[in-house]
Parts: C-alpha cells; sequence; structure tokens
C-alpha cells in the first residue's frame, strides 16, 4: 500500500474539498483508494495548489491543519505525521501501522495518543515489544531473573520510558509511578500475551519487524472491544532470524485483507528528527541499497 498517492485533480475538485472538508469517493473517477489510504491532489491549474486527504472508505476526508492537531503536547511536524495523527484519532481505525527509521516519531506518536486517551478516557496503556536483541536472533526470556515483570523486563522497558519521560514532562515520575502502580499502564512481553483479551485500552507493540507471523497474530488475536493497537517498526533494523519478506509484518501488510479492510492504515514515516548521526545511518542505508 503505498502511503501517499498524489494524483492530478481539477481545479473544481480542490475547490469544493476545502469548501466541504471532504469528498464523496464516487466523485474520484478510475482511481482505486483503499479504505486508511492517502492521496495528494494536486490542481490542474497551479501545482502548488494541492490537498491531503486520507480515506475512510466511503470518502474522502480534508486533514486537520498542523494548528489544530496536538496529542499530550505533541503536534506534527511534516505531512506525513499529520496523516499519522489524523487515522490515529479517527476512532474508525482500530488497527493503525507507523513504519519508518530511527527518529522518525513512530513510537513518541503513538505514546503520545495513549496518553491521551488515558487521561481523557481512562483507557489502559499496554506497551509490548519482541525480547529479542540485536542480532541475538533469539528471544531472551528472564526466568531465573527475581522481580516481578517490569524488573525482569527493565532493559525493555527503556526505550518507553525514555518517551513517556518526554511526553509528560516534569510530573513524569510521579505520573509514571501512579500508572503502573495501579496497573493503568503496563508492560507485557509478547511471549505473555497468550490467553489475554485486552478491552478498553492502547495497546503498543514496538519493532514489530522482528515478530514471526506467528508471534504477530498471537498479539492482533486478543484485541477486545474499544481499543487500538498501534505497530511501530522499522523494516530495516531486523534483529531476528529473518528477512523482511519472511516477517510477520510483511505478510500482514501486504495482504488483501489488510488492504481492503475499513478499520486499518499504514504510514511511513520518513524524515527523523533525532539528530544528524541517525540521519547520516539512514542515508548511507539507502545508499547501499
Amino acid at each position: 500500500m503505498s502511503p501517499i498517492q498524489t494524483l492530478p485533480a481539477k481545479q473544481q475538485l480542490i475547490d469544493f474539498i476545502y469548501e466541504n472538508k471532504q469528498v464523496p469517493l464516487a466523485h474520484v473517477n478510475n482511481v482505486k483508494i483503499y479504505p486508511g489510504s492517502f492521496v495528494t491532489f494536486i490542481s490542474d491549474e497551479n501545482e502548488k495548489n494541492k490537498v491531503t486527504l486520507y480515506s475512510n472508505g466511503k470518502k474522502l476526508i480534508l486533514l486537520d491543519s498542523f494548528k489544530k492537531k496536538t496529542l499530550s503536547g505533541f503536534s506534527p511536524k511534516d505531512i506525513n505525521q499529520l496523516c499519522y495523527f489524523n487515522t490515529l484519532e479517527d476512532e474508525q481505525f482500530i488497527l493503525n501501522i507507523a513504519l519508518g527509521a530511527a527518529g522518525t516519531g513512530k513510537t513518541s506518536v503513538a505514546i503520545a495518543k495513549a496518553l491521551n486517551d488515558y487521561f481523557v478516557h481512562k483507557k489502559k496503556i499496554y506497551l509490548c515489544k519482541p525480547t529479542v536483541m540485536v542480532q541475538s536472533h533469539e528471544n531472551n526470556v528472564f526466568g531465573p531473573v527475581p522481580g516481578d515483570i517490569n524488573e525482569k523486563y527493565a532493559p525493555y522497558l527503556g526505550s518507553f520510558e525514555i518517551v513517556l519521560n518526554k511526553v509528560l514532562g516534569d510530573n513524569s515520575k510521579h505520573y509514571l509511578e501512579m500508572m503502573f502502580k495501579n496497573k493503568h499502564a503496563e508492560f507485557i512481553p509478547v511471549e505473555f500475551t497468550r490467553g489475554c483479551t485486552f478491552e478498553n485500552c492502547t495497546f503498543i507493540l514496538d519493532e514489530v519487524q522482528n515478530l514471526s507471523w506467528h508471534e504477530l497474530k498471537t498479539v492482533l488475536s486478543r484485541i477486545g472491544e474499544n481499543s487500538k493497537i498501534i505497530l511501530c517498526g522499522d523494516p530495516d533494523q531486523i534483529d531476528a532470524g529473518f528477512d523482511y519478506k519472511d516477517s510477520g509484518l510483511c505478510k500482514l501488510i501486504s495482504s488483501h485483507t489488510f488492504v481492503k479492510s475499513d478499520f486499518t492504515t499504514q504510514i511511513t514515516l520518513t524524515k527523523q528528527y533525532r539528530g544528524k548521526i541517525p540521519d547520516l545511518i539512514y542515508n548511507i542505508d539507502k545508499e547501499n541499497k
């Protein structure tokens, strides 16, 4: 699924969209636009006049402006992030996927959404990621290590805690202690999801590129009512012992069932904001593909 299709359009169509903030799919002829996908129309009169929308299967909806979008103090930094924000906030889409290199905002925006829904709608937060070390090609389970799950898996929680602290700001320590103590937020390893049902929650599954199809469907099949699951990953950083084409992520997003579904969406974030070195690495990888 192409993250954002770019299509020519009559100026009249663009004027109609600006006026109505949406357009029925029936008004867009001879173009296949799947639910949860994005399209940018460029005016046939002026290429600088363009508009980006997303599809809910029945109509194309104009993205809210950058100024209007905020989640827990986070605002989108580019058009791809704006697409991500819009579909995260649309409750029709309960399976959201954000792909991209390190520093593009995949997990930060997901956690900002989860915290927003926790404080506004009292939705519990689940944080999940595969327990596979860099290039280890196998999962690492710390059964013999003393302590509860959070203590055993503290190394895997680190990346989440960094973002949680960033989003929550000065009062982060107080909020996090309260949330984890009362189990309003909980880390759960992939291995422990079997047999569970996750309802009324925001479930964030990070590093999803390292999951096999069996592991990924084990998690996805446990998501219950009134819940949203956000998958974050980078197909270029697989530490498990398989290629991307053999990953669960690839099988999921390349399936016709996923592409045609009216409650799934996927966006690829392309600009990183972490710093110069991650950007350097990203460009080196692109150079050697």
